[in-house]
């Protein structure tokens, strides 16, 4: 009897084992994704800050060439993380979460072809220019759209 007993557990054993895993790698692969969305994100609005200090008074120390250059290839990178990581997600899915990743990947790039935005009075300083401060808060809220379909997948 305790033999039987052990053939039968055994494969439910390794169904919520493989269970597990495939949990584990998903959550993973979101958090890396997060990550490197974030990432992106960061480094568009610095690139977007130095490209208009860049314009106001090129000789400006903080207009560094080299920290310009740093921060477009941190971009450069996180970006080839994302498309890395969301190759891997339509692999393994679920939907949900393929399609809440297109939406950041969107976002993105709304806000990658505002970079080089500038306010209209640029000489003031001033904040983020409008385009630029849309663009990040659409995808803020598209990273925070899949951190939620991530976690509910987590589970």
């Amino acid at each position: 009897m305790g033999v039987t007993l052990g053939a039968l557990v055994e494969p439910l054993k390794l169904g919520a084992g493989e269970r597990a895993r495939t949990r584990r790698d998903r959550t993973e692969r979101c958090a890396a994704y997060i990550e490197a969305a974030t990432t992106a994100r960061e480094r568009l609005v610095e690139f977007n800050v130095l490209h208009r200090l860049r314009q106001r008074s090129p000789d400006d120390a903080r207009a560094d060439p080299e920290k310009y250059l740093a921060s477009t290839d941190a971009f450069y990178q996180a970006r080839a993380s994302m498309r890395q990581i969301f190759g891997l997600l339509v692999m393994s899915g679920p939907e949900e979460l393929v399609e809440r990743a297109k939406q950041v990947h969107k976002a993105e790039m709304q806000l990658h072809a505002h970079r080089r935005a500038v306010n209209a009075d640029d000489a003031s300083g001033g904040g983020l220019p409008p385009d630029v401060l849309a663009a990040v808060r659409a995808f803020d809220e598209a990273i925070e759209e899949f951190a939620r379909a991530a976690r509910k997948h987590a589970k």
